[in-house]
């Protein structure tokens, strides 16, 4: 399993594209975002044998391009990357789950190489998906207490939350089927942690979604990393899914109206992500407010010489 955020910022559009990932990343629950891991003995230790981080050189075209790579062997690629980006990854978390902190942890961007040896790549690489996840976290928290004397506690927050429900009509979702031509769809039938595959692509400012293989669980995850808030799957739907899913992001949507409510977004060019779930999709985003676990950042300095 390969975890990835990617992002692109231009002409002051955020389009957070992450897998089923960041965006945030590998979440295991019925919730939308799970719990920022906490430490386990399951999981031998295990750190980076060598990592260089080094500030990103500005773009000559003036646009911001962030990846973060962390694939099951356990090598560290990242282009761009903020100190926040990097927390999300090694916690499983969404940004929004991250707490305090100054300003230049989601500002400043920093190109990131680091790897585990061969001897620990090769166990990490014999692992399951669970234990490689726990190790893989394990390696960039240390790395980041060690380059950025990062300090950070676990809490819970009360945070205003989406419901993600059916809406009345029912839901317009196509069930994948064992038979289509689709890999995932050997995994029937579906469990809630089957991330099935997304491809994302952006025309003209509209953002498309479109999912094989998918459940509910995953549609909600990739919906937060949208909203930047924690989106709760209430829909009931245990099945898995192909879909495609068309909207205009809202920070692009804020800019072209100058601001305003969501309700006067879809008067401005382009369909709301709210108005999109519920005409394709057939369900509904309701605000609400609940717990969501987060973690506080207590201390972080810019990173030591390579």
């Amino acid at each position: 399993m390969t975890e990835r955020i990617v992002s692109l910022t231009t002409r002051g559009m955020k389009l957070a594209l992450l897998p089923a990932a960041c965006l945030l990343v590998a979440a295991h629950s019925s919730a939308a975002q799970a719990p920022a891991p906490k430490p386990t003995d399951a999981a031998p230790p295990a750190v980076f044998e060598a990592a260089s981080i080094k500030p990103q050189s500005p773009s000559s075209d003036g646009n911001i391009r962030t990846m973060v790579q962390y694939p099951a062997n356990g090598r560290l690629t990242a282009a761009g990357a903020t100190v926040k980006s990097l927390i999300c990854v090694a916690y499983g978390i969404s940004d929004f789950q991250v707490i305090g902190g100054p300003s230049w942890i989601e500002e400043d961007r920093y190109d990131v190489q680091a790897s585990p040896g061969s001897a620990l790549e090769e166990q990490i690489q014999k692992m399951n998906s669970e234990e490689s996840r726990l190790v893989r976290h394990q390696m960039l928290q240390a790395l980041l207490a060690d380059r950025f004397k990062l300090v950070l506690h676990h809490d819970t927050k009360e945070l205003p939350i989406y419901s993600l429900e059916v809406a009345k009509g029912g839901a317009k979702l196509h069930e994948t089927k064992p038979d289509d031509a689709n890999p995932d769809a050997a995994n029937a039938p579906a469990h809630p942690g089957n991330k099935g595959r997304m491809r994302m692509s952006v025309d003209s400012g509209s953002f498309e979604m479109t999912a094989q293989g998918m459940a509910i669980d995953g549609l909600a995850r990739q919906l937060a990393s949208q909203l930047g808030s924690t989106v709760r799957n209430n829909t009931g739907l245990t099945g898995i899914y192909d879909f495609t899913l068309r909207f205009m992001p809202e920070d692009a949507r804020m800019d072209a109206s100058g601001g305003g409510t969501n309700a006067t977004l879809a008067d401005n060019g382009g369909t709301s992500i709210f108005a999109a779930v519920q005409d394709q999709l057939g369900l509904k985003l309701e605000s609400k407010k609940g717990p969501v676990e987060v973690v506080v950042v207590d201390h972080v300095d810019k990173p030591s010489d390579n």
